[in-house]
């Protein structure tokens, strides 16, 4: 009797060590897809907030006009015009891919931009607003706000940030950033060789429809030359579960670090591009 009861304690424990062990691995699964969408959540924006700056921060002629460029595919129309000190680019995309863009994604719609300034001098402000802008075949919408800070340092806020998928999901997006410039600034006219450092907070309700917070716990670093960001940590908190995912130690690479509540699992963050959107 008594090793028929040993026998069964042992089955018990084993089975309760597997059932928390598969607890955990679902655990991590989960969050592994949870925090890979929102990283390419934030692909969106970056990809053509890039194209954004490749326009106000390299351009010099401030004189009003249209400028049209050819993409690998498609078109990318600027009107130029003034109001008072503020300079208003109008910009429609037509089925455009950026020839420089990490990122193949193709764009249609129009983004306003306006301009008091330049980054290099001591008063700059940028405000972008997307008017029935896709991307691919999704839908992006919001209002980025850049202000100058510091030396080579931005304050940038998104607004009504929304990204609607061709399935009838939505990811929708509100954030505020420090932006900080620590390599490139010898070469303002050539914006492949910046290097960025990011912190701040963002919040916002994902797909599943469930709300979610995503802190900077170690400043990202990302620069522009690479898809993925190769240094920082960010805490995720969705639901009942917390993770922290680590760049890792500069490589631009796609691995990561995972930590969800105690376990830590190596990841493959997604291509930052048009594959599987």
């Amino acid at each position: 009797m008594k090793k028929t009861a040993f026998l069964f304690s042992a089955l018990l424990i084993s089975g309760t060590l597997l059932f928390n062990s598969c607890q955990k691995e679902d655990e991590i699964d989960t969050m592994v897809e949870v925090m890979e969408a929102d990283d390419e959540i934030d692909s969106y924006f970056d990809d053509l907030m890039e194209e954004i700056d490749d326009l106000t921060y390299v351009e010099t002629s401030l004189k009003s006009g249209q400028t049209i460029m050819d993409g690998q595919s498609g078109t990318r129309t600027v009107v130029t015009s003034f109001a008072g000190d503020t300079i208003i680019h109008t910009i429609t995309y037509v089925d455009f891919v950026h020839p420089n863009a990490m990122a193949e994604r193709i764009k249609n719609g129009t983004v306003v931009i306006k301009v008091l300034g330049r980054p290099v001098q001591a008063t700059f402000w940028r405000q972008v607003t997307l008017v029935d802008f896709m991307v691919n075949e999704a839908s992006v919408e919001g209002v980025k706000l850049i202000q100058k800070t510091g030396d080579y340092q931005f304050s940038i806020t998104l607004t009504d940030g929304k990204i609607s998928f061709t399935d009838g999901t939505e990811y929708t997006r509100t954030f505020n950033r420090t932006r900080t410039q620590t390599d490139g600034t010898a070469t303002p006219f050539f914006i492949w060789d910046d290097v960025f450092e990011t912190e701040g907070q963002s919040s916002g309700i994902n797909r599943s429809n469930e709300s979610y917070t995503r802190t900077i716990t170690s400043p990202l670093v990302k620069p522009r030359n690479c898809r993925w960001f190769v240094q920082g940590t960010i805490e995720f908190v969705t639901g009942e579960n917390t993770a922290t995912l680590d760049y890792g130690d500069g490589t631009c690479d796609r691995i990561a670090t995972l930590t969800v509540n105690g376990e830590t699992r190596e990841i493959t963050l997604r291509r930052r591009g048009p594959a599987n959107e």
